[in-house]
This record gives C-alpha cells, sequence and structure tokens, in this order.
C-alpha cells in the first residue's frame, strides 16, 4: 500500500469513476469546453467482449449531435428498421418497424459494445485535457466544502490521491461510489430481477455456401415460448449474438438435461443454429455467459460532490433495451448543467443538478414500470398469460397506431406505453388473427 505521503496528487474538474458509455459520452460533450476530465476504468481496455447491443434512435440522435455517428457506421454494425416477434413455434407475431416512431431515425444500429466505445473513446484522444486511465480504480472520496478528494488504485498498486470538484459514478449496477456515498441507503429500490439470461456469440463461416439460410438472415428475431425466449440478432456481417432466458436464474436446472435438447429445440426455431453452436463450444454448458438483471430505481442520483449515471443510477431490464440509450441521454442532460456548475465555485453542489434529476428520473421509472410490465407477461408460463400475450402481439401488428406507441418508445425519445383501453384494442384486434407461417 502506499503511504499517505508517497501518493501522487492530481487535479481534475471531473472524475469519473467507470469508462461506460455513460462515462465515454459525458467526456465527449465536456471536452470540447476544455475542462480537465479524468476517466478511471478497471479494465485493461475496451476489449471485445463478443455482447450485443442496440443502438436506438434516442443513442443515434446523440451520437449526431457528438458528430460521431458517420465514423461509428464505418465500424462493423447490422442496421435494422424492424425486429420480429414470434411464437415458440416460429410463426410471426408482429412485425415491429421503425419507420412507424416519431423521430428522424426510422433504424437502430446492432453492434458490439467495444466498438462503440472504441470510436468514442478515440474522439477523446485528440483533446489533451481527458485523460481515459485503465487498470485503475476509485477506491475512497471524501467531500467538503472545497471539492472532492479521491483515492485511486492503480493494477501496480500504486495509488494516488485526485482533486475534483465532482465525483461521477457511472460503475454499474453494484457501484462502488453509490455505496460510499450513501445514495445506496433507504433510497428507492436496488434488487435482482428472478430471472436472468444467458448470452452467446456466433462467427460463421467465411464461405457464405456453408451457411444455412436462417443463419445468413440478418433479421432480428424475438421467440416467446412458456417461459422461454430465444433472442437472435446480428451485430455484423459475420457475428450473430443470442439470448436466452434463465428462469429463476437456475444454471443447474436449466442444463439438468444437458445441452443436446437445448439446441436441437432452438434449431427448429433457427435452422442450422445447433451444429455452429456445438462447433463454437456451446455443447458445454459452462461456454453460456451468465447475464444477471438488475432493477436499479433510485430516489436521489446526486448529493454534494457526487452525480450517478447509467446503471448506477437506473440499472434497467433488458426488455425494454434502453440501459445504453438511457445512460447516453443522462450524459447529454448532466453535461450542460454541470459545465454552468464547474464555473461557480470549487464543489459541485446537489442543487446545481437537480434539473438533471428532475429531468431524468421520471423517465427511467417510467422505464422501469413497463420492464416490470413486460416481464411478468414475456416471461410468463401460464397458459392464460401465454395465449393472451400472443393475441395481444397480433393485435398490436395489425394495429397502427399502437405499433407507433412500441417502436417510438422502444426508440427512447418519448416514453408512450400502451394504456388499457390499448391493450383491450389489441387483444379485440388479435383474437381471431392467426399468426402467420
Amino acid at each position: 500500500m502506499t503511504s499517505e505521503a508517497e501518493k501522487k496528487t492530481e487535479a481534475f474538474d471531473v472524475v469519473v469513476s467507470g469508462a461506460g458509455i455513460g462515462a465515454l459520452t459525458l467526456a465527449n460533450y465536456l471536452a470540447p469546453l476544455g475542462f480537465r476530465i479524468l476517466l478511471l476504468d478497471k479494465r485493461p481496455g475496451l476489449s471485445p467482449v463478443h455482447r450485443g447491443e442496440l443502438v436506438q434512435p434516442l443513442g443515434l440522435d446523440i451520437l449526431e449531435e457528438l458528430s460521431l455517428l458517420e465514423e461509428l457506421r464505418t465500424t462493423p454494425h447490422t442496421l435494422y428498421r424492424s425486429f420480429d416477434f414470434r411464437d415458440w413455434q416460429g410463426r410471426l407475431l408482429m412485425r415491429s418497424r421503425y419507420e412507424r416512431g416519431r423521430g428522424p431515425y426510422p433504424f437502430a444500429l446492432a453492434i458490439e459494445p467495444h466498438q462503440m466505445d472504441q470510436v468514442m473513446a478515440k474522439n477523446l484522444s485528440s483533446h489533451p485535457n481527458v485523460v481515459l486511465r485503465f487498470g485503475a480504480e476509485m477506491t475512497t472520496f471524501a467531500v467538503d466544502g472545497q471539492g472532492v478528494t479521491v483515492t485511486a488504485r492503480r493494477d501496480s498498486g500504486e495509488e494516488s490521491r485526485i482533486l475534483a470538484r465532482l465525483l461521477v459514478g457511472d460503475d454499474g449496477r453494484h457501484s462502488r461510489v453509490r455505496e460510499l456515498s450513501g445514495l445506496s441507503l433507504g433510497n428507492g429500490r436496488i434488487a435482482p430481477y428472478r430471472d436472468s439470461y444467458l448470452g452467446g456469440s456466433l462467427l460463421l463461416p467465411e464461405d457464405e455456401k456453408e451457411i444455412p439460410p436462417a443463419l445468413l438472415d440478418p433479421t432480428g428475431r424475438y421467440f416467446l415460448g412458456p417461459r422461454s425466449i430465444f433472442f437472435f440478432f446480428s451485430v455484423s456481417a459475420r457475428r450473430r449474438f443470442f439470448l436466452l432466458l434463465l428462469p429463476d436464474s437456475d444454471r443447474d436446472a436449466f442444463f439438468s438435461r444437458g445441452t443436446a435438447p437445448l439446441l436441437a429445440r432452438l434449431d427448429t426455431l433457427v435452422p442450422g443454429f445447433a451444429a455452429l453452436a456445438q462447433s463454437e463450444g456451446y455443447g458445454d454448458p459452462s461456454r453460456y455467459l451468465p447475464l444477471p438483471v438488475w432493477k436499479v430505481d433510485l430516489d436521489r442520483w446526486c448529493i454534494d460532490g457526487v452525480a450517478l449515471i447509467g446503471d448506477a443510477a437506473h440499472a434497467m431490464n433488458p426488455h425494454v433495451a434502453q440501459g445504453r440509450n438511457q445512460a447516453m441521454e443522462d450524459a447529454r442532460v448532466l453535461a450542460p448543467l454541470l459545465a454552468k456548475a464547474l464555473l461557480r465555485g470549487p464543489l459541485v453542489r446537489r442543487e446545481d443538478l437537480q434539473d438533471y434529476e428532475s429531468r431524468r428520473r421520471p423517465i427511467a421509472r417510467a422505464l422501469h414500470r413497463l420492464a416490470d410490465e413486460m416481464t411478468f407477461v414475456w416471461n410468463s408460463g401460464n397458459p392464460a398469460v401465454v395465449a393472451a400475450r400472443e393475441i395481444s402481439f397480433r393485435g398490436i401488428g395489425r394495429l397502427a397506431d399502437l405499433e407507433t406507441k412500441i417502436v417510438t418508445t422502444i426508440g427512447g425519445s418519448v416514453i408512450a406505453p400502451l394504456t388499457p383501453l390499448d391493450k383491450l384494442r389489441a387483444f379485440a384486434a388479435g383474437l381471431f388473427s392467426p399468426p402467420h407461417d
């Protein structure tokens, strides 16, 4: 351990714990203004994780505002103008089309997250006032009237003292900044969902002649069955990503019969999946990546000297497909308020950022409510709920105004969940409409 006398002292305007998408977006907004920013991240770098993310129209708008969208589109990705929702027999229930949404982008981008993060980090490298430090993490901090004193430790064991005017926590659903600040105590709800997910990534062969049509097809497909979800989509020309619902987060029960029955079942939905998955090692249960799902719903996101963004403030269920995009929106709203606060005094106070909380928290809460409702319906094994779900999906696909609400909400710019009357209309419209082949 480094002694107090040996600690190196540095000074920045803003220190961010974590270099997630919220942190990178915030730094890209603040960097041209000349503020000194330090991003600390315990990872060794922005390495590939072979996980898929959706950049919704909200995120695309922010990237365009930062003049980064064009560059992002030069990296491997898949452009989606729609997603298919299918039943457990593979029959089409509804096609959700982005062109029906409100906003300038009638599409979303699917991408491996490190590709996007690297674009944003590269843009920061041209700003000498921004330091992105990997292999380092915040360990403790203290706040007084003169600012925030942060202690950080590198992988080498070297410790440093950092003086700042604000500490931002973008350190995930188990945020240490949130814990040490006291924002976790008696403040909303922080808990895992009952069910979680398993994820995987498949690399298609180079020779397209060897690839079954169902794998070559980049269409994003959600297959929903009783206590079963299989999401299969493309993140680049050759990379496919999949998610599987893990009921009760019980991995042992899920693989109690091994992987052969699972792969055989998935192969009926996406022919050719089983052989490719076997070749990529998914005959071994340990190969499937665990993806826990947490809900972080806080009453406060800020105190004097500390602000939370992203999953640290509002970790969401992936059903709403908004985690990455809402973290970016956090940064877009926070940046101008923070820029003004940094000009006022040595410490950024809670009252300086209350507008950030008041604008962002209701949207996060609305998405939490929607995610809870979706979880109850989508994850259900109750035959009546499953039947009602499929009928309603078919109905939404036949009512343009309801489809508009769905894709607008998922797009992220406007949250417009279905009302009770909307749900009745969907059920009625789908009641006598059979699924498509």
